[in-house]
């Protein structure tokens, strides 16, 4: 049954159960933008941030007479008729909606599902479908406990076959993936059949499937590194879930510890392991062109990618759920299957693989709330891409493809950026890019590759913009996603025109892209390397970050005598630090000339494809004599602000050289899986007096707009000004972290977060920054010129 409400529906939920009503899940019909900046004179800070608009309520009744009860008196409302003596709630309870009506087969099998199936019988007229049905799940245990049975029969009902079954109750999910003959899975396009009028289904979805563009591998442009003669005694403390690398290739050979959980060495020969090679490849050595040292630690490997008999690529082994596997692969990594966890310190974890049939619309799927909940759950930061889309669009400008390619290069690189930018509806993140906990990166046009060939046009000159393939942005509740952007490869473009409109398209070429690891198609030789591009290759290179940060954070800690790994916020302090250098720049500048609208709008669309910008880590690691890091962390409960006293430097107080104050919050949340809302808490930014104020004449720079920076879980201010500190008072401004739950059953729930805070004047001083403010840092523990761990805290 669907409740169509209009407003808030936490009161509505709560009458509802108590005339009998199971609650079983709810989505946003509409998410308009909200537009008015909020700068630091706005002394509100409530409001979540979530998306507003109609909000579908899906409800179960007790009993088929209970239903068509409710339905009488709704139509008995809706005419306005006098409501009747025993009505109890109801009529309170419908001034609360806009419509109720039954779950039917337009809502179960929706216009996604049915160009999907008639997809794949027109593809593969004479094989069955593979679909995946998604369950209603009941609050009954007993009830979730028949629905294996339900779907067997149901299939049997139909010559169908059920696959794999998956039940995640910390997600509310239960799901089958199914086989339908060709007959009955064309009758779903017309919303006939038993499968389109089941009750105990939610929705039937296409297959989530992910496969891999095959790679011809190139001769050695490099000298090959040596094979590390001893293993890294360290424990691993980033895992990759992807392809099964070539172990044994000379650049991966004691460098990588493979763990076999649901695809074994078997199930993927060797000569066909390209995307987990490479990829493991880019996170220990980066781009091999670019000549960077390799990580020394070892990295676990859970493949969850195969290459069956009769592919030509590696993909997801069909007769598989993939969020199953990656459910038991971190289990397997962090608990362990029935024995010892095989990854005891892991803490980052490499996810490039995502749904290339779920391309994100509204709420979050499946795959990302089980990043979500295992993020919170066990303290992990998944680094995901944003998946790349290969799509068509068309541009305008031009009314010949000739006329393209004889263009100015920069004539071309703002037409096509335009042009993407007016796209962006069909070019969007990959599910489980919207996880909120995760940290999603999106591609940058660059690699250490030569120059374009002769012959082809590269789409973008090096401007720092995202690659002509990577998804866009934004995420749940129009949350900035991505975060981050890594360099991922240059692509180039070809054009056609069909019915005089011009088409454009990314495509690989041999010649460009970053160079890796790759498997050798003969089998013969274990140096082979190929160039690849890509949102994946991005994600491997800010994981790869990841593990050098988390060699200073162990350091930093280790000198006060703790261990960074048992902490709770171990997995958002790496978080704060990887998107802590990020910033627009020049490309944000670019694109705001580029793209029209209000400010507001244009903000919103250069945050789709770069979030809070390029990450650059040695911003990150080095201080200078003009700026220094501080870094603290703790955990938080609703209703609380815990207050930090960050000392001014001198050298910042009687003048009026530009200053920089850089502010970065990461936290975990825990998730709501069937409420719009799905943040359990929220964290923010704000001063001593919990009002976004920080000095006067302060200014925000360039960056995402504010309202989007604060609905997911990572907020990042740069924030600048001119004015003169004429006297230094206590020396100090305060910066606060306050949190509020939105739900009741989170008010005590501890979340852990991580404040970077940078402070930096434009040119050095004679006293460098860093030594006067660790001379005011109480207690002063750390000696490294990286960062300063700050934990004095006033209420």
């Amino acid at each position: 049954m669907v409740f169509e409400v209009i407003g808030p529906v936490a009161k509505f939920i709560t009458a509802a159960r108590q005339v009998g009503l199971e609650w079983l899940t709810e989505a946003q019909d509409g998410s308009p933008f909200r537009g008015e900046d909020v700068d630091e004179e706005d002394e509100d800070v409530e409001g979540d941030g979530s998306a507003v608009g109609e909000t579908l309520l899906y409800v179960t009744m007790p009993t088929i007479g209970g239903l068509q009860r409710v339905l009488a008196l709704w139509n008995r409302y809706i005419a306005g008729r006098p409501k009747p003596t025993d009505d109890g709630n109801w009529w309170a309870l419908f001034g609360y909606l806009s419509d109720l009506r039954t779950w039917s087969a337009r809502d179960r099998v929706d216009p996604i599902s049915q160009a999907y199936v008639n997809r794949m019988l027109e593809r593969y007229p004479d094989r069955p479908v593979r679909l995946e049905l998604d369950l209603w799940f009941r609050e009954s245990s007993e009830l979730r406990e028949s629905a294996e049975a339900y779907v067997e029969a149901l299939m049997d009902s139909v010559g169908g076959e059920v696959l794999d079954f998956a039940t995640i109750e910390p997600i509310c999910y239960q799901a089958a993936l199914v086989e339908l003959p060709g007959n009955r899975a064309r009758q779903l396009g017309s919303l006939r059949g038993p499968l389109a009028n089941a009750d105990k289904v939610m929705r039937v979805r296409p297959q989530s499937l992910y496969t891999t563009d095959p790679r011809n591998p190139i001769d050695n442009p490099i000298d090959i590194r040596p094979i590390p003669t001893a293993v890294d005694e360290r424990e691993p403390v980033a895992a990759l879930l992807d392809g099964y690398p070539v172990q044994n290739h000379v650049l991966l050979a004691n460098r990588v510890d493979i763990e076999e959980v649901d695809v074994t060495g078997a199930m993927s020969p060797v000569r066909r392991r390209q995307h987990g090679t490479a990829m493991a490849s880019l996170i220990i050595h980066g781009d091999l062109a670019s000549e960077q040292d390799p990580i020394p630690r070892l990295l676990k490997v859970v493949p969850i990618l195969a290459a069956p008999q009769g592919a030509n690529e590696e993909c997801t082994p069909p007769n598989k759920l993939p969020i199953l596997m990656v459910y038991r692969a971190v289990t397997a990594l962090v608990e362990g299957l029935g024995g010892e966890p095989l990854g005891r310190r892991v803490v980052v974890i490499n996810h490039s693989i995502c749904d290339q049939e779920a391309p994100f619309v509204r709420g979050a799927s499946p795959w990302a709330k089980l990043l979500d909940y295992l993020a919170h759950r066990y303290d992990l930061l998944f680094v995901v891409s944003t998946g790349n889309c290969n799509a068509q669009f068309h541009l305008d400008s031009y009314e010949s493809c000739e006329e393209f390619e004889d263009a100015a290069e920069l004539e071309r690189q703002v037409v096509i950026l335009r042009s993407i930018e007016k796209a962006k509806g069909t070019r969007s993140l990959l599910s489980p890019a919207e996880s909120v906990n995760a940290l999603t990166v999106g591609a940058v046009h660059e690699d250490a590759a030569g120059d374009c060939p002769i012959g082809h046009i590269e789409p973008f000159a090096a401007a720092g913009v995202t690659n002509i393939g990577s998804g866009l942005g934004l995420g749940v509740n129009r949350a900035i996603k991505p975060e981050v952007v890594e360099a991922g490869g240059r692509q180039l473009v070809r054009t056609q025109t069909i019915d005089g409109v011009i088409s454009i398209w990314g495509y690989e070429h041999g010649d460009l892209g970053q160079l890796a690891a790759a498997p050798d198609p003969m089998g013969g030789s274990v140096k082979r390397l190929v160039r690849t591009t890509g949102t994946s290759n991005a994600a491997a290179l800010l994981t790869r970050s990841a593990i050098k940060l988390v060699d200073v954070v162990e350091a930093i800690y280790g000198e006060d005598g703790e261990d960074w790994n048992d902490l709770r916020a171990r997995a958002v302090i790496l978080k704060a630090l990887l998107a802590h250098s990020t910033r627009w720049g020049k490309t944000g500048t670019l694109l705001n000339e580029i793209y029209s609208g209000t400010w507001q709008r244009k903000r919103e669309n250069i945050s789709r494809f770069l979030g809070f910008g390029r990450h650059d880590l040695k911003q990150t690691l080095y201080a200078d004599g003009s700026r220094i890091t501080l870094l603290a962390d703790d955990v938080i409960t609703s209703e609380d602000r815990h207050v930090y006293r960050i000392p001014i430097p001198r050298d910042m107080i009687g003048n009026r050289e530009l200053r920089r104050i850089v502010l970065t919050l990461a936290w975990s949340t825990p998730i709501v899986p069937n409420s719009v809302r799905y943040r359990g808490v929220i964290c923010e930014i704000v001063d001593g007096d919990g009002k976004r104020k920080f000095w006067k004449g302060v200014k925000q720079t360039l960056q995402p707009h504010p309202d989007a920076a604060r609905r997911g879980t990572l907020q990042h201010l740069v924030l600048e000004g001119k004015n003169l500190v004429s006297s230094p008072g206590s020396g100090a401004f305060n910066v606060g972290v306050q949190c509020r739950a939105q739900f009741a059953e989170f008010v005590t729930t501890e979340v852990p977060y991580a404040l970077a805070v940078t402070l930096e004047l434009a040119q050095p001083v004679r006293t460098t920054v860093y030594e006067d403010v660790r001379a005011r840092v109480q207690p002063p523990r750390v000696t490294t010129n990286i960062s300063i761990r700050v934990r004095q805290r006033t209420r």
